[in-house]
C-alpha cells in the first residue's frame, strides 16, 4: 500500500508540459558534458597526486575513484538530471539544464588543469 501511495503522489509531481527539440538538444548537452567529466574523473586513479575534490562525489567515489565506480556513478547523474529536466515545467529547463552544462563544463575545464586531459 505504501509504495501505491508513494508511486501516486510521485506521479502527480511530473509537469505534463510537452517536451520539445531545444530541450533534447540541451539535454544532449547536460549529457555530453556528464561524459566528459566521467571519462577524466576516471583518470584520476592514473595520478598519485590527484584526488577526487568535490564534496559530493568524494562521498561516493572515495579520493582514488575505481573507473567502473566512476562510469555507474555518472550513467546515475545523467538518468536522474533527465527525470529531473522531464518533470520541470518547460520556462525553468533551459536554466537547469544550462546550469548543468556550466557545472560539468567547470568540472571538465578543472580536471584538465590537473592534467587529466
Amino acid at each position: 500500500m505504501y509504495r501505491i501511495i508513494l508511486l501516486i503522489f510521485l506521479a502527480g509531481c511530473a509537469h505534463q508540459d510537452e517536451w520539445t527539440k531545444r530541450d533534447t538538444i540541451m539535454q544532449v548537452g547536460v549529457t555530453a558534458t556528464i561524459i566528459g567529466d566521467a571519462i577524466l574523473t576516471a583518470r584520476i586513479k592514473d595520478h598519485p597526486t590527484v584526488y577526487e575534490r568535490g564534496p559530493i562525489a568524494k562521498q561516493f567515489l572515495g579520493r582514488q575513484p575505481k573507473t567502473q565506480d566512476v562510469y555507474l556513478y555518472m550513467g546515475t547523474l545523467i538518468v536522474t538530471n533527465y527525470l529531473i529536466s522531464r518533470a520541470m515545467p518547460a520556462k525553468w529547463r533551459p536554466y537547469w539544464q544550462t546550469a548543468n552544462m556550466v557545472h560539468f563544463g567547470y568540472m571538465i575545464y578543472s580536471n584538465c588543469q590537473h592534467d587529466l586531459c
